[in-house]
């Protein structure tokens, strides 16, 4: 019976990845969040290789999910990446900015916390991607706070493309880190079978939520009027406050 509920979870996964996808193309968006769509294209592909190694190549099978499941703990940050881009999507030298430092984070952690699990030995290293887990985590918890804090403060329209992708993340960030918080507790004896399911549970509903988001693509348009008085001053003053921002960065980047 878990084995039936494996293969259907695993199942539902690749074909939502497979629907995001097909419906990118034919849609004619692929183009507008192409490192959501690169992540996803790794999600399939990864996935892919790593049931074949199970099927044709057992003994290959565990390193190789756990390179898989390394590499995509990077991977994420490109999502972050996504959603920065579209939140400043209005100033190209903050977008820049936002990409930049997402993409350094990613390298940081892949140098850091990456490759040490790769050169450890066995015993040591399921310690070591459980303290990757909690600290990459918390730093993409920290980057989506800070997103959604500068979108607030400066009144940027999220869209509904870019607010799906955060709900789905989030949600998969939140039952992720609460499934390894409890592995941790309560060993892999104990708990590692749940944990097992879990994981790719948590990927799949998050997966359900960006297929319903990205379903058609809906570019943010500017608001329609001013609110007057001193609303519409504070909104000037935010704007004024951005572009001056935008336009220091572009004389620092050179552009």
């Amino acid at each position: 019976m878990k084995h039936v509920f494996a293969i259907a979870l695993f199942a539902a996964l690749y074909l939502l990845c497979l629907t995001l996808l097909a419906r990118a193309v034919r849609g004619g968006f692929l183009s507008k969040f192409p490192f959501f769509y690169s992540y996803i294209t790794y999600l399939l592909l990864s996935g892919a290789i790593t049931n074949a190694q199970y099927v044709w190549w057992p003994v290959a099978y565990r390193s190789g999910a756990w390179f898989r499941m390394l590499v995509s703990y990077v991977a994420e940050f490109v999502v972050i990446a996504e959603i920065s881009d579209h939140v400043f999507n209005p100033y190209p030298a903050l977008r820049r900015l936002g990409r930049f430092l997402t993409l350094s984070v990613s390298l940081a952690f892949f140098a850091f916390y990456i490759l040490p699990p790769l050169l450890e030995t066995q015993s040591s290293r399921e310690v070591l991607i459980f303290d990757l887990v909690k600290r990459s985590s918390l730093a993409k918890a920290v980057l989506i706070i800070v997103l959604l804090a500068a979108a607030r403060y400066y009144r940027l329209p999220l869209g509904a493309n870019v607010s799906g992708l955060l709900l789905g993340f989030s949600l998969y960030l939140a039952i992720n880190v609460a499934n390894f918080a409890l592995l941790e507790s309560y060993g892999w004896p104990l708990y590692g079978p749940t944990a097992g399911y879990l994981a790719p549970l948590s990927l799949s509903l998050s997966l359900l939520v960006w297929t319903v988001a990205m379903w058609r693509y809906k570019p943010v348009l500017p608001a329609a009027g001013r609110v007057p008085g001193a609303a519409e001053g504070f909104s000037d003053r935010l704007s004024d406050q951005l572009g001056k921002a935008n336009t220091t960065l572009v004389r620092l980047l050179g552009r």
